[in-house]
């Protein structure tokens, strides 16, 4: 009687499409190799960070239309102070002008960090595609030429003058390495090029996660200019400045 139940159960299970077959080895797929591994980890970490710009990038936008709609109301004004004959019109169109010059200067700021974080978030999406790229072409053991960042470069933080060292490979659109700057600090670097448009992310060695670095390559090869961010003072002064590289 037994038999007979476990041989009904087992049918049931067939022909509700619960029937398992046995598992084979060849049927688990390998895991990653270490390379791609940690790429997985980048594209994860890019995620979040294009996450927290859109979300920046949409709090900005918010802040647009009131802005505007700012900007409307003290021409309004001023078009009526200064058509206006009555006592102390001159004082407040000038009150008014100080007004609009705050606020434009203001909209505009606004807008200049809009722009960057849209670039930045386009970068980031082209970034995370090349990432996933190099992963399938590491999984069909395709090996990418390698690229012109692949060097040693004398590298100059501004404006604190900072010195050091950067050691790059660069594989397909990916390049990968590590530092040294002044002041005991080291740790690796990963980033990209396109178009000649160069995005390096520092990890220190102590710090984690810690900069972005972004500038262009000139058109010999041999120079690097641009802007870096850094994670830990961003907001603050000097969470920001110039950098430069030249090919050692």
């Amino acid at each position: 009687m037994t038999g007979v139940r476990r041989l009904a159960a087992c049918s049931a299970l067939a022909t509700c499409g619960l029937w398992l077959a046995p598992v084979s080895a060849t049927d688990v797929p390998p895991p990653p190799s270490p390379t791609a591994a940690a790429l997985l980890g980048e594209v994860q970490v890019e995620r979040a960070l294009l996450d927290e710009d859109l979300g920046r990038y949409r709090a900005l936008g918010r802040t647009r239309a009131p802005g505007l709609s700012r900007l409307t109301e003290l021409y309004a004004a001023l078009d009526r102070t200064v058509a206006s004959t009555e006592p102390g019109a001159r004082e407040r169109a000038e009150a008014l002008l100080e007004q609009l010059q705050a606020a434009e200067a203001e909209g505009e700021y606004l807008r200049a960090t809009e722009r960057d974080l849209a670039e930045r978030i386009l970068l980031r999406i082209r970034r995370i595609a090349l990432l996933e790229q190099q992963i399938a072409a590491i999984d069909t053991g395709a090996e990418p030429e390698t690229g012109a960042l692949t060097g040693v470069w004398d590298v100059v933080l501004l404006p604190f003058s900072q010195r050091g060292s950067f050691s790059l490979r660069q594989s397909g659109a990916l390049a990968s390495g590590t530092y040294e700057l002044d002041g005991g600090f080291r740790g690796s670097l990963q980033g990209t090029l396109v178009n000649r448009k160069v995005f390096l992310v520092r990890v220190d060695s102590k710090l984690g996660r810690s900069m972005e670095l972004e500038g262009y390559l000139s058109t010999d090869g041999r120079t690097i200019r641009g802007n870096w961010l850094n994670y830990e003072l961003a907001g603050a002064q000097g969470g920001t400045g110039q950098w430069s590289a030249t090919r050692r």
